[in-house]
């Protein structure tokens, strides 16, 4: 595989794992040979609380989205901005997994850029004990900067490409970074059927509030109404994703939790809040 003349590196933060995870943050680059020729930064609002494990991570809390545009406006112009150029990332699976589940809460076509792995390559190429992003920038000596921010790491991940390139040369450029899959083959995995999974695909079709009895883990069962948008598989378990019509913001239910769903198509309708805590 040749490596293409116009490509882009990029990286995201989020707020957990994928499909579940909300995205909080894209940052990349554009290349044109070995310059960077234009930038996207931009800070996303997840539509829920950021969980404080995460915060750790990144850094990125609640008051730092809660003026951002949500995934719907983000997802759109970062595409227009990247046209047909093919994607770059360090376990570009799960950043590209990420703009998939975001594309299906919307309702948005994802394009067929092709996706291309640093990962896939330092694994194949470097053999080294750790292939995490900040472990190989430090043990290959690569420019010092902040981590877990996704600019940042979009910078890390080209001066990582570029690294191999000139360590391995041809072997890098034939050897694939290539996933062999488009930006639009990564998507959510739909659940395996349940008895209230019916009620939920089509309440979410059209677009009406259900009431759901749910089984929390500590064994204490509730009601609670709430608007259903997105049902996928993660971990071998199938989850609902909705908006919880009491708390305001959108939350995760585990669908074998789920003991049942009546649709309320008479329920008012509820938007969610902003959430400027933390």
């Amino acid at each position: 595989m040749a490596l293409p003349r116009e490509f882009v590196v990029f990286d995201t933060e989020t707020t957990g794992m994928p499909p579940g995870a909300r995205l909080l943050e894209i940052g990349a680059l554009k290349v044109r040979g070995q310059h960077v020729v234009d930038r996207f930064e931009a800070l996303v609002y997840p539509e829920c609380p950021i969980p404080p494990a995460v915060i750790r991570i990144h850094g990125i809390r609640d008051r730092d989205v809660k003026d951002a545009e949500t995934a719907e406006v983000v997802l759109p112009a970062f595409l227009k901005w990247v046209k047909q150029a093919p994607l770059v990332g360090h376990n570009v699976r799960f950043d590209a997994t990420v703009l998939a589940a975001e594309a299906a809460r919307y309702g948005l076509d994802l394009p067929d850029n092709d996706t291309l792995c640093t990962l896939k390559a330092s694994r194949k190429l470097l053999k080294r004990p750790s292939h995490a992003l900040q472990a190989l920038v430090k043990e290959l000596g690569l420019p010092a900067a902040a981590h877990h921010r996704a600019l940042a790491d979009a910078e890390h991940t080209l001066n990582l490409m570029f690294k191999m390139e000139m360590m391995f040369g041809n072997e890098f450029r034939t050897s694939s970074m290539s996933t062999g899959k488009t930006l639009n083959a990564h998507s959510v995995e739909p659940p395996l059927g349940s008895p209230q999974t019916g009620i939920l695909q089509n309440a979410i079709a059209d677009g009406v509030p259900v009431q759901i009895t749910y089984r929390l883990q500590s064994g204490s069962v509730f009601r609670t109404l709430v608007s259903p948008r997105l049902l996928y598989k993660s971990s071998r378990q199938g989850w609902m994703e909705a908006l919880c019509h009491e708390a305001g913001f959108y939350k995760s239910y585990r669908l074998d939790r789920v003991l049942g769903a009546r649709a309320e198509p008479d329920a008012p309708p509820a938007s969610p809040r902003r959430i400027h805590a933390i």
